[in-house]
């Protein structure tokens, strides 16, 4: 399987899959946790927000699907500098 493999879906629309990645459809983080605010409206933000987290650790078992560019680029300053 290509990690490199994005396939976006346009265009997005509130509450719709912005893109799949690696055979994995994915949203945004801040769409997921709006959508069950408003659904749950009586829960704490907060609390909300950490349940998504849990869930996203124990589906992803900590390897993320998609990082960052900028974390690709402090890697490459990282790898860049001369081992010691």
């Amino acid at each position: 399987m290509d990690e490199r493999a994005v396939e976006t879906i346009s265009p997005a629309r509130p509450g719709e899959i912005v893109a799949v990645v690696d055979g994995t459809p994915v949203v945004s983080f801040r769409e997921v946790v709006a959508r069950l605010r408003a659904e749950y409206p009586h829960e704490d933000p907060v609390h909300i927000e950490g349940v998504v987290l849990r869930e996203w650790d124990a589906f992803s078992a900590g390897r993320p699907l998609v990082v960052p560019t900028a974390v690709e680029d402090g890697a490459r300053e990282i790898l860049d500098q001369p081992r010691v």
